[in-house]
């Protein structure tokens, strides 16, 4: 279940929207941590999250904009209760309206080195992934890097089609024949049906990764949709596979506007389930 802002204050023991009285330096963070985390945000953007994070929504993801200009920045900090062994758990991230988004930092930004994700879109990389490495609605008090239900480069980087969609891959972690068989014509290009077989290593091979999956954390049922990016795929196209029914499999008509509506859709608190299929036609 996503966190409201009650679960929010709920499981951390610490939040903060004042970021100017952030105690920083008293956490128990390792210095790997401290590199990538959330703080750097309030450092690089000299306080001024709105311009440094949101505003490179406006023209690109115009419906989250309107939505994220009007939420409250926050970090939060839920002490370790093992010191010396594991490190504090902190979380920089957004409330809008009774929704909360967490904000994944990296110090190798879309920003910094443009050529980095050639096949994801320019309105995606220039919005969701610019300054940040990934969002994602919290769950929980830590994100699920695999897999979340906003656009992350963390979840494209580790996730490929097989550790998406359940019984895609044989005992031996080989996609089914099917599967293959299926993709290949579709895309008209060799698929990659293994990452432990040195055959399907060669560069020649596509792969599909998800970009992100509208079902909750801990639901790998047949459920919501799943948005995928071709590896081989200079046209940038994004691939929507609806209740993990790969035969089903449709190209987004304009992905950037349907990804806009669904994060609009997830922040304004509506009721049911945003079908992207409205945006999907047949490749």
């Amino acid at each position: 279940m996503l966190f409201s802002k009650q679960d929010l204050y709920s499981k951390f023991d610490f939040v903060y929207t004042d970021l100017s009285q952030i105690p920083f330096n008293s956490f128990m963070l390792s210095e790997i941590s401290k590199e990538v985390n959330g703080y750097c945000f309030i450092q690089e953007s000299n306080g001024d999250l709105c311009s440094y994070l949101i505003e490179p929504f406006k023209s690109w993801q115009p419906k989250t904009y309107s939505y994220l200009t009007n939420g409250e920045f926050f970090y939060a900090v839920k002490t370790t209760p093992y010191p010396g062994v594991i490190g504090d758990t902190t979380q920089l991230g957004i409330i809008v309206g009774n929704k909360v988004c967490y904000i994944q930092y990296t110090p190798y930004t879309y920003e910094k080195k443009t050529s980095r994700y050639p096949t994801i879109p320019l309105e995606i990389l220039n919005s969701w992934l610019y300054r940040a490495e990934g969002w994602d609605m919290a769950e929980s008090t830590v994100i699920d890097i695999h897999r979340g239900v906003l656009p992350s480069a963390v979840t494209y980087s580790v996730s490929p089609i097989d550790s998406i969609i359940g019984g895609f891959t044989d005992k031996t972690d080989k996609a089914l024949p099917q599967y293959t068989e299926f993709l290949e014509s579709k895309f008209n290009h060799p698929f990659r049906q293994s990452y432990h077989i040195k055959e399907f290593m060669d560069d020649k091979y596509f792969e599909l990764r998800c970009l992100l999956d509208t079902r909750l954390d801990g639901d790998w049922g047949k459920n919501g949709f799943q948005l995928f990016v071709s590896s081989h795929n200079t046209e940038r196209n994004v691939y929507v596979v609806p209740r993990t029914d790969v035969m089903q499999i449709k190209k987004l008509s304009h992905p950037a506007e349907a990804i806009d509506s669904y994060a609009a859709h997830l922040l304004s608190g509506k009721e049911g389930e945003f079908d992207f299929l409205q945006y999907a036609e047949d490749f």
